[in-house]
């Protein structure tokens, strides 16, 4: 057993690395200096491309079911307390897309909508209200189109409501808004207002109003908490499921991870040092670590959780990059870890090499 462990990257892996090494009882340094993808989530949870999982659904006609996961992740998840993931045989999730599709997911952050969870034949009510990345009518027609809607009959309407309080939240960013919904007060206005709205939309299943037919599902822009989500809270008083739509980078589920990790690591006592490690090398049986080029410091084991392109732990550097007008003098693999280690690059399982196409990678592809 390692007794010191040294992570680098705090996002999702990074996280559950270090729970899994505090489990043990190791002496843990968590070094990550920025924000990286696991911050700037939309709030899905893969295990796989969930791409290549639509694809293997829909080609070997199977039945889209959760499968086992390890009891360890399970804990892990659970002490995070921010994510639902399904159980074995339980179907997998469906999430609706701020750009009007389904999108399955293995789980979700518990703030967003699982429209697989929702019975056949559902009417989802969608709040219309003036925000720049909120169209209710265009979003509602859009995702009632999509197919896997038309198979279960479910139906998504905009219907009036009041979300906005205050002037200037038309133009705010989401991240703001969602985190006014932080303080109890105004929270509880948004469940007021929410329930006036089902009310004059037809009343939910055991209150039913008017002529309509009941409401199964609210289904609202990423502004339910920044903090921590207040989803559950909200469908608990309304009486139906309410949740958000799966946004684009740099909204509140990244803002509700970046709350669970520093209770998680209080809970576990380990502090999150804001510094770059540089360079990892081998010495006498031991790993040295060098921070931000000054500090040295010996450990037993390392973990690499640094994320990929986008996250910039992984830097795009063909030969022809450094070579000027002149042809490089050699090929090279075109990518490279940020960390100096004594590590392969794989990707897909396989080793990167030099790549034999004089154009380089197809990065559409790779990124």
């Amino acid at each position: 057993m390692f007794e010191r462990v040294v992570v680098i990257g705090a996002g999702a892996a990074g996280l559950a690395a270090t729970w899994a090494a505090a489990q043990r009882g190791a002496e843990i340094r968590l070094y990550d200096p920025s924000i990286g993808a696991s911050c700037l989530t939309g709030g899905a949870v893969d295990d796989r491309p969930w791409e290549q999982v639509a694809r293997a659904i829909e080609v070997l006609q199977l039945v889209p079911e959760a499968g086992p996961l390890p009891e360890s992740v399970r804990s892990f998840a659970q002490e995070l307390g921010l994510w639902r993931l399904p159980s074995q045989g339980e179907c997998l999730c469906r999430l609706a897309t701020e750009s009007g599709r389904m999108r399955l997911a293995r789980g979700h952050d518990t703030s967003l909508l699982d429209v697989a969870r929702l019975p056949a034949g559902a009417r989802v009510v969608l709040p219309r209200l003036v925000r720049p990345e909120w169209d209710a009518d265009s979003l509602a027609a859009s995702l009632s189109a999509d197919a896997y809607a038309q198979s279960r009959r479910i139906v998504f309407e905009a219907v009036n409501a009041k979300v906005l309080k205050h002037v200037g939240e038309d133009r705010i960013a989401s991240a703001e808004l969602a985190s006014r919904h932080d303080d109890p007060v105004r929270r509880q206005w948004l469940a007021d207002r929410l329930a006036e709205a089902l009310v004059g939309a037809g009343g939910v299943g055991g209150r039913p109003s008017g002529s309509q037919r009941p409401v199964d599902a609210v289904l609202i822009g990423p502004w339910l908490g920044a903090d921590k989500p207040i989803a559950p809270w909200l469908a608990e008083r309304l009486g139906v499921p309410v949740g958000e739509v799966l946004s684009g980078v740099g909204c509140a589920a990244g803002m509700r991870f970046e709350s669970a990790r520093l209770a998680l690591l209080s809970n576990l006592g380990v502090e999150l040092v804001p510094r770059s490690v540089s360079a990892i090398a081998a010495v006498q049986g031991e790993l040295r670590v060098t921070v931000d080029e000054d500090e040295h410091r010996l450990t037993d084991a390392v973990v690499l959780a640094i994320g990929g392109l986008a996250a910039g732990g992984v830097v795009y550097d063909p030969p022809e990059q450094s070579a000027g007008q002149d042809l490089p003098l050699a090929g090279r693999a075109p990518f490279r870890l940020s960390v100096d280690a004594p590590v392969r690059l794989q990707a897909q399982r396989q080793p990167i090499d030099v790549v034999g196409s004089i154009h380089g990678p197809a990065l559409d592809e790779v990124a």
